[in-house]
C-alpha cells in the first residue's frame, strides 16, 4: 500500500513537473476512470477535473472550447490541465470557488460565462464534480432552465459527495430565493 502511494505521489509530481508519465508512473496513472460529462444546456457541460488525453478529446468531440477550473488549492494541476487541453485548442481558466461561495465571490463571474457560452461550448469543472459544481449546476438549472428551486437541490443532493459542505447549500438558497434556509421539502 505504501509503494502504491509512493508511485502515484511520484506520478503526479512528474506530471506536474514535465507534463508528461515517466516509466515510473506505470498503471498507477493509466488506471483512472473515463471522464463523465453531464450536459446542463446548449454547450454547457460539467463534471469532474478531466485528467488523461482521452477526457480532453472527449470534450473536444462535445465541441467544449473552454474549461472552467473553480478547484481552490490545484494550482500544479491547472497548469497541467492548461497544457493538455491547449493540444485540442481548449483554452482553460482557473477561478477558484471554495467551499464557502458566501466568501468568495466567484459564482457570479463563472455563472456569467456559462451564460454568454457563444464562443463554443463550456465544461466547468471541480474536482470531483459534484459538490461545487452541483451548487453551480444547480443554480443555473434555477436562474436559467426554470427549474424549481427544490427540484434543482435535491437534483444536486443526489449526486453530492460531501453533504457536510453547508456554505454550500446556504450560497445556493441565498442566491435562488433570498434566503440561506431551504423551504420545508
Amino acid at each position: 500500500m505504501m509503494k502504491r502511494i509512493l508511485n502515484l505521489t511520484l506520478c503526479t509530481w512528474f506530471v506536474a513537473v514535465f507534463g508528461t508519465q515517466s516509466s515510473v508512473c506505470g498503471q498507477v496513472c493509466q488506471g483512472s476512470k473515463p471522464l463523465t460529462v453531464y450536459r446542463l444546456d446548449e454547450g454547457v457541460y460539467y463534471g469532474a477535473a478531466p485528467k488523461r488525453e482521452a477526457d480532453f478529446a472527449k470534450l473536444r468531440r462535445l465541441g467544449v472550447r473552454h474549461v472552467i477550473d473553480i478547484r481552490t488549492f490545484k494550482v500544479f494541476a491547472t497548469a497541467v490541465e492548461r497544457r493538455r487541453a491547449a493540444k485540442y485548442g481548449i483554452s482553460v481558466r482557473r477561478i477558484p470557488t471554495g467551499f464557502f461561495p458566501t466568501k468568495t465571490g466567484t459564482v457570479p463571474q463563472i455563472l456569467s460565462l456559462l451564460k454568454s457560452a457563444d464562443g463554443g461550448g463550456v465544461y466547468f469543472h471541480c474536482n470531483l464534480g459534484s459538490d461545487r459544481a452541483g451548487m453551480l449546476s444547480a443554480i443555473y438549472q434555477v436562474e436559467q432552465l426554470g427549474w424549481d428551486p427544490a427540484d434543482a437541490w435535491k437534483f444536486w443532493k443526489t449526486d453530492q459527495f460531501n453533504p457536510k459542505l453547508k456554505d454550500l447549500d446556504r450560497y445556493f438558497w441565498q442566491r435562488v430565493s433570498g434566503s440561506a434556509c431551504p423551504p420545508t421539502l
